[in-house]
């Protein structure tokens, strides 16, 4: 369900696509759908055009057009597509890791959306990705600064003794690289 406040009027809409952006408005995401009805899974079939054959040049060419920037149009539309062919998975783990084989195409890197040279301390790039197994009472999430994917398990953490905590995403800001030893 999306809920939208405009002009101080709550609207509430079904979200059949299931997927949500931050601008413009939910129906105009809908309609601007419809500009995208070219797209399929899959690769585009050979046309002809004034006597020559046109081939599609790789496989996916079926999503060819699909928009690439990083405006909230653009990656509602990528994330309705994308999440509109994604095989379903027969675990919550592998829902998980679906989920951020997905996410990560929408990550907005650090720097984008300033001058260069002028990035504030919390700039409004993608801070984190999480996704949440309901079932399993899981949160998993990785950051901006570190793409290892980390899990809180919810079941695990007694909350009539643990008290309200706080703490940095991060202990520290930089992407951990295992090494891979090549044997001689």
């Amino acid at each position: 369900v999306v809920l939208e406040i405009v002009g101080g009027v709550p609207h509430f809409y079904e979200n059949e696509v299931g997927v949500l952006t931050n601008a413009p408005g939910f129906e105009w995401q809908l309609t601007n759908l419809n500009n995208y009805v070219n797209l399929h899974p899959g690769d585009a079939s050979v046309q002809k055009l004034s006597g020559i054959t046109l081939q599609p040049t790789g496989g996916n060419s079926g999503f060819l057009g699909i928009p690439g920037d990083a405006t909230p149009p653009s990656r509602f539309v990528r994330a309705a597509f994308y999440r509109g062919t994604a095989p379903q998975r027969a675990t919550g783990f592998d829902t998980v890791q679906q989920c951020f084989h997905l996410l990560n195409n929408f990550d907005v890197p650090i720097g984008i959306e300033h001058s260069q040279g002028d990035i504030p301390d919390i700039p409004s790039a993608t801070q984190w990705t999480s996704a949440i197994d309901l079932t399993n009472r899981k949160i998993y999430y990785e950051t901006a600064y570190n793409n290892s994917i980390r899990c809180i398990d919810l079941k695990a953490i007694d909350f009539s003794k643990v008290r309200y905590q706080s703490h940095p995403l991060d202990k520290i800001q930089e992407q951990p690289v295992e090494m891979v030893k090549i044997p001689r």
